[in-house]
């Protein structure tokens, strides 16, 4: 019995001390919120509405921003109108003898892939009079002896260029060109193939050179020279040099080429109200090209003029000879300024 009533002492004891503990267990313990997940939910989903409202306010922002008419890309659409860069070169040679007036200026300069020599007739040699030979004497010049002039050395040295660059020996072509314009600066052919082997091979600079020397000084009323000249400033960026060109040369700035090129050099110093005049007066004084009337609209929508530009653009349109991003470009404005 005793030790059934020790047994049943230690259990009392042990229910004593579980009991005295179960109260400081519990008082450190703490109830979980059952709604504290469903609101820390609700929050994010409020900061990530807040975060999509203002990246619409800003792209609203964005788009409302005032812009440029006449940017990069109304330019490239521009410069695709006209075909090809804004310079290019200057012709390949026409099969014709050397004139003393100067040819009028061509359609278009073109990167010459081939420079062609003109079929230049050999003069007849003089039949020999019936009369008796005379004798030479040591130290004097036979009758028979004819004086060559600076223009019949230049074209004798022009011919051996022409056959050297049918045989492709480009070198000797070069320097048999040289030879011609050193006897005869004034030899419009010479210096037009010389040119145009010169850009051939990428050689602008020289190009260049030989341009401004005929336009400045040899040859300044040969606008072809003067027009080419001015393309290449223009080609380089050089917009006031291209300017300042095509103001030297005279009466001869006020053809359709001329203003043409000068209405391009204006829209890109972003003068436009003086390009859209000169646009105007190449449409007037030559023919309505698409590369014209869309030259023209940009620089009109660029002043404000939206009604005269959507016109210009359906004329560009009309024209029939636009293509590519020109014309995408062309048909995006006329909706725009609808």
């Amino acid at each position: 019995m005793s030790v059934i009533n020790q047994m049943l002492q230690d259990l009392d004891r042990r229910s004593a001390m579980a009991g005295g503990e179960a109260p400081y267990v519990a008082h450190h313990l703490k109830v979980v919120d059952p709604g504290h997940k469903g609101r820390e939910w609700f929050w994010r989903l409020v900061a990530a509405l807040l975060l999509a409202a203002l990246a619409w306010v800003g792209w609203v922002a964005y788009q409302l921003q005032p812009r440029t008419l006449a940017t990069e890309r109304a330019f490239r659409a521009a410069d695709q109108a006209r075909s090809g860069p804004i310079v290019a070169v200057v012709q390949e040679v026409k099969p014709a003898p050397q004139e003393s007036k100067a040819p009028e200026p061509t359609a278009t300069f073109k990167l010459a892939s081939s420079v062609e020599a003109p079929p230049i007739e050999p003069k007849p040699e003089p039949k020999p009079a019936k009369a008796k030979a005379v004798k030479p004497v040591k130290g004097t010049v036979s009758k028979r002896e004819i004086t060559k002039t600076a223009g019949d050395v230049a074209d004798a040295h022009f011919r051996r260029a022409a056959q050297f660059l049918n045989q492709g020996r480009v070198s000797e072509a070069e320097a048999q060109l040289a030879l011609a314009l050193k006897a005869d600066a004034a030899h419009v052919p010479a210096r037009q193939a010389y040119v145009a082997l010169l850009l051939e091979l990428r050689r602008v600079a020289d190009a260049r050179d030989l341009l401004r020397e005929a336009a400045v000084a040899v040859n300044p009323a040969h606008a072809p020279f003067t027009l080419a000249l001015a393309r290449i400033h223009a080609e380089q960026q050089d917009y006031a040099g291209a300017l300042g060109v095509i103001d030297s040369a005279g009466t001869a700035a006020q053809g359709a080429e001329f203003q043409s090129l000068r209405a391009v050099v204006l829209q890109r110093l972003g003068r436009h109200a003086e390009a859209a005049a000169a646009y105007q007066q190449a449409l007037r004084s030559g023919p309505q090209h698409a590369a014209t009337w869309m030259g023209l609209a940009i620089s009109l929508e660029a002043l404000g003029h939206r009604a005269e530009a959507a016109q210009a653009y359906r004329r560009a349109l009309g024209a029939g000879a636009l293509a590519g991003e020109a014309k995408e470009y062309a048909e995006a404005r006329v909706k725009a300024l609808d």
